[in-house]
């Protein structure tokens, strides 16, 4: 399979603050804009990838997490496997999504 380029960052790509492996506290992480895509037998789970600010150290935020791979839209799977920014920014985006992956949403900080 082909890899495409890895999506731009953006100024105004989300970032949360979460507690970091490497740096040993917490710190801000930004969204690559990538998406992990791992399948088990039937069933798939979807991470966007987060980066630390200050190490590079990654994070994977759990947006899908073993769902039958029958009940996800052909046309959001394929945005998936697509590193997709606009859907990239989506869930990004989603502090209801950021807070119950066990981080924090910065807004308008930035």
């Amino acid at each position: 399979m082909k890899r495409k380029d890895k999506p731009a960052l953006t100024e105004n790509a989300s970032t949360v603050v979460r507690y970091c492996k490497k740096c040993k506290k917490k710190t801000e992480f930004t969204s690559s804009g990538l998406f992990r895509v791992n399948a088990n037998r039937k069933n798939l789970d979807v991470w966007l990838i987060y980066k630390c600010m200050k190490c590079n150290t990654t994070w994977n935020l759990t947006i899908l997490s073993r769902v039958a791979t029958g009940s996800i839209p052909p046309d959001l799977l394929a945005g998936f496997h697509e590193n997709d920014i606009e859907l990239a920014k989506h869930y990004a985006s989603d502090e209801v999504l950021i807070k119950r992956n066990g981080a924090e949403p910065l807004t308008g900080l930035r």
